[in-house]
């Protein structure tokens, strides 16, 4: 571009100064060779408008997220001297560094960026008092903004530069691929992030912003719940759709992208593909629990209805283990079981956060509801923590119930994965009424926000063989006795079933 005037370098100035997109166009062009894609748009309108100082950005690999934010954004804001204090987050102070690094080289050695604002990295300096020789970990711009790279977990809070605190905060790529798969490690880093970087900002005033940008890792991420928090300005972009069609032809095109989707579906990688391209935990191809394994009934159904006296009820119940006894959830799962069809029902579930009285009343109250006289409740770390108080909520009542120790075997994920096979072989039936919430959960599986109801649900493989309760038939025939007669004499030769679940 031509600049041999004042005139167009106040005309190219202007309209620098009011769009980030035109900054990356213009300014840092090396950066933005390609168009960008229309549905980019909301993420330009976000930056430059003012009004939003919470802005939450789900978006997939490749599209240049980090050099829209970290050149072209606080490039901009720096140079035309609307920020003080720039801070750039990421997973580690490395990473963080490394892009604050890929700037300060844009501003260095940008011709066009020289002859329009002149030598960055002295102008202004002798007036600040403040060396301005730049280093990786704290640098200026013009000798008035500041930019602090920052890891996960780095002191944000309480940090000035003179009477400034942060006014621009750029999250990108905050959360590590493994370490958003342990759930201490997700609470942990959630904590840093609202208490630490959201009260780095100065409150009293209305000129800072803050900017998160990501992709999904996991149902449970803080991008997942900054992206279902209200006081967020949200914006979810994906690569493509269902079918495999470019949201960006620019970029990759539809072949391009179907290409690269069978070369981590041939790698078994489709969660990866899912995750790093469409902003989803889980691949839907790989999920564990896919939708169509849902079968459903209403409890008004009248094939339901004619057998409900075959029908034996429990109810399972797996408390919060939180000290902070109403932050954490509960659950409990009403199931109905039909050893002839065979088919398990789940009749009736309820889950929150709940006080422990909360809990035992509402698994009572279920129970009354479906006419279940067994109870099965985890018992894992409380033991006679919990039985005590629920035999003596039980007393109470003046209504005796059959209840179930219930003792975890082995990783909740592995107990959950154990009710695959019942869904591939069609025994579990949904009550379409209340089903939803186990099913996200189990979609999301094993990465989804909470695992509270199937969890729960995932005892009845342990309360079945408890009380002795068997599939002999196969779902497909309904119950009918099967064409041949290899199972013949097989009643006779074995005991009959318990009538009762066994307590031990």
């Amino acid at each position: 571009m031509n600049l041999d005037t004042k005139e167009e370098i106040k005309e190219v100035m202007a309209r620098c100064f009011s769009s980030t997109k035109t900054s990356a166009q213009i300014l840092f062009a090396d950066s933005f060779y390609r168009p960008f894609a229309p549905i980019t748009e909301p993420i330009f309108e976000a930056l430059d408008d003012d009004r939003l100082q919470k802005v939450v950005i789900k978006a997939p690999r490749g599209w240049g997220k980090s050099t829209i934010l970290n050149i072209a954004y606080a490039g901009k804001k720096a140079l035309f001297r609307e920020k003080k204090f720039i801070v750039p987050i990421s997973t580690t102070s490395t990473k963080a560094v490394l892009e604050s690094e890929n700037l300060k080289r844009e501003l260095l050695t940008n011709i066009l960026i020289k002859k329009v604002f002149g030598n960055v990295r002295t102008n202004n300096a002798n007036e600040t008092g403040i060396d301005p020789a730049f280093s990786k970990e704290m640098w200026m711009v013009n000798g008035e903004t500041l930019m602090f790279p920052r890891g996960a977990g780095q002191q944000v809070r309480g940090v000035r530069w003179g009477k400034y605190r942060p006014d621009l905060i750029i999250v990108d790529d905050l959360e590590d691929s493994e370490a958003v798969d342990s759930e201490e490690q997700r609470k942990k880093l959630k904590q840093w992030f609202f208490a630490d970087v959201l009260n780095s900002v100065d409150r009293g005033n209305s000129n800072w912003k803050i900017v998160y940008i990501d992709t999904l890792k996991h149902q449970d991420s803080l991008l997942a719940d900054l992206m279902d928090d209200p006081t967020w300005y949200h914006i979810d972009i994906d690569l493509c759709d269902d079918a495999l069609h470019s949201n960006w032809p620019a970029f990759m095109s539809d072949d391009a992208i179907k290409e690269l989707y069978e070369t981590f579906r041939c790698q078994g990688l489709l969660d990866t593909f899912a995750r790093e391209f469409r902003g989803q935990a889980i691949a839907k191809e790989d999920a564990v629990f896919k939708e169509s394994y849902f079968k459903y009934y209403l409890e008004s159904d009248a094939a339901f209805t004619e057998k409900l006296g075959a029908l034996e009820s429990i109810v399972i119940m797996d408390p919060a283990k939180s000290t902070k006894v109403s932050s954490d959830y509960s659950a409990i799962v009403g199931v109905g079981v039909n050893t002839e069809l065979p088919r398990i029902y789940i009749r009736d579930i309820d889950a929150g956060m709940m006080h422990p009285d909360e809990i035992y009343a509402r698994t009572f109250d279920m129970a009354d509801r479906i006419g279940a006289r067994t109870i099965g409740y985890e018992v894992t770390g409380l033991n006679e923590f919990i039985t005590y108080p629920i035999t003596t909520f039980m007393m109470k009542r003046g209504k005796f119930y059959r209840l179930i120790e219930l003792k975890a075997r082995g990783k909740k994920e592995d107990r959950i994965a154990m009710l695959n096979p019942l869904y591939r072989l069609g025994y579990i039936w949904h009550n379409k009424n209340i089903s939803q919430i186990l099913e996200s959960q189990l979609i999301a599986f094993p990465k989804s926000k909470r695992d509270d109801v199937m969890d729960a649900t995932a005892y009845l493989v342990e309360m079945l063989e408890l009380g002795e309760r068997y599939f002999a038939a196969d779902a497909s025939t309904d119950g009918e006795t099967p064409p041949d007669d290899e199972y013949d004499g097989l009643e006779a030769e074995n005991e009959p079933a318990l009538k009762n679940w066994r307590a031990a």
